[in-house]
């Protein structure tokens, strides 16, 4: 009787890391066909090393156990963790990339017009910040000249994962905030941070960012003024579907219309 019970826990085991190789590889496939978590599926990496581990051991080592001093309670503790780690990857991983890069632009008081900010330039201003908590949750400074345009040494930081894949589309969510000099107290347009492409204000300033909004890296380019200078700035309906045009007989893909198009007087911007 006694044998019986020492050749149960012998197998016992090896299923388990049986069980942590399925549990990491079915883990890794619900996540790349959850659409949102999709390119974090490499943590079944993890899952069929493990069972190609365990095959081996069994099959061609002839393996019934792993040798091991920890404890009953230790091995338990063990389990436990691994079966939330892939919990605490996807937290984690989320997080970092979704995180909103902070970013403080101060504008001349009462600027209106284009504003272009190109990082990563050497004669560009140095990285300073504001705000936070020891370091955590501060923002990042840019000043604006008359001109419209600032230049940073430092880059933007597009919070990818390269091994994973993934990279935020929407990095300045929660984090772009836009200030004149003379009111550092209140947004121009409170929570005008670029994720859409207009805010507007009951005071009539609007900001717009222009279809470079998406080109996060090295340069965001909007634009403050009031709505009723719009067209001094951007291209009319009619305008624009005539650049659409032009654009998309060049292209073999299909172009998405952006929402603000600079026109001729301003095209430079669109090159930037």
């Amino acid at each position: 009787m006694a044998t019986i019970k020492k050749t149960e826990f012998k197998t016992s085991k090896m299923k388990r890391l049986r069980n942590i190789g399925i549990y990491y590889t079915v883990f890794g496939f619900l996540l790349m066909i959850s659409f949102i978590f999709t390119n974090l599926w490499r943590i079944s990496i993890i899952g069929i090393a493990l069972l190609l581990i365990y095959f081996i051991l069994k099959t061609v080592y002839k393996k019934n156990r792993i040798e091991t001093k920890l404890t009953k309670q230790q091995l338990q503790l063990w389990d436990f963790s691994l079966v939330i780690l892939p919990f605490i990857y996807v937290l984690l991983a989320s997080w970092y990339v979704w995180r909103p890069y902070k970013q403080t632009i101060i504008l001349p008081q009462n600027y209106e017009g284009i504003v272009a900010i190109q990082y990563d330039r050497p004669n560009g201003q140095k990285e300073k910040w504001t705000g936070g908590f020891l370091g955590i949750g501060a923002s990042r400074i840019i000043k604006v000249d008359t001109t419209g345009i600032a230049k940073t040494q430092f880059k933007f930081h597009n919070n990818a994962i390269p091994f994973l894949g993934v990279k935020q589309n929407y990095q300045n969510k929660g984090g772009l905030k836009i200030y004149y000099e003379n009111d550092l107290d209140n947004e121009i347009i409170k929570d005008a941070d670029g994720k859409y492409a207009t805010y507007e204000s009951n005071k009539g300033i609007c900001v717009f960012f222009s279809e470079s909004r998406y080109q996060y890296d090295p340069i965001i380019i909007f634009t403050v003024t009031n709505k009723k200078h719009y067209n001094y700035f951007f291209m009319n309906k009619k305008e624009k579907d005539i650049w659409m045009h032009k654009k998309q007989k060049k292209s073999n893909f299909y172009i998405e219309e952006p929402t603000h198009v600079f026109n001729e007087k301003f095209n430079r911007y669109n090159n930037l």
